[in-house]
């Protein structure tokens, strides 16, 4: 089973940086909304069981940040929306707790993905009408293991396993 543990967004959050995505530019299509996250880390394969265990023992009850989507950004092929949060260190916990490593996160939900086949014509690096977007603040309740499944038009995510945050 491919796995991650990750954060998801409120409807309202979502709904807000959909307004400001606008159309997908040449070459480039878009993710499916529904399936817009935060990963804390990546697990690839891995025993779901022995997951749940360590992220029960490290991130049960810690402190969940406030967070918002803000600004943009890319990885080779990726387009992505920014996540600020009020307190980072809380972020930066959650990330630890998850197994992966705060040096090297960078907090967004990816909105575009370059198509396989771009075609000529296709932007590079498309811009990013939701740069300037500053979404509602938001508190995760939980943080979810999810397994990754391949599907046609993308992966399919699904929870296996969730452990509560505490609120303030």
């Amino acid at each position: 089973m491919r796995l991650f543990t990750a954060l998801w967004p409120p409807a309202e959050v979502v709904s807000a940086l959909m307004a400001a995505t606008g159309e997908p530019p040449s070459g480039w299509r878009a993710v499916d909304p529904a399936s817009w996250h935060l990963t804390l880390a990546f697990h690839g394969e891995a025993d779901p069981g022995v997951l749940a265990r360590r992220l029960d023992r490290a991130a049960a009850g810690l402190a969940a940040p406030k967070l918002r989507i803000a600004g943009a950004g890319s990885f080779s092929g990726v387009r992505w929306a920014g996540v600020q949060a009020d307190a980072p260190e809380r972020l930066s916990h959650l990330v630890t707790a998850a197994g992966g490593d705060p040096a090297e996160f960078v907090a967004h939900l990816t909105v575009l993905r370059r198509q396989r086949r771009p075609g000529r014509g296709a932007d590079q690096v498309p811009s990013a009408p939701w740069a300037g977007h500053e979404g509602p603040w938001w508190r995760p309740q939980e943080v979810l293991l999810m397994v990754s499944e391949p599907a046609k038009g993308g992966s399919r995510y699904r929870p296996v396993h969730r452990v509560p945050l505490a609120g303030e």
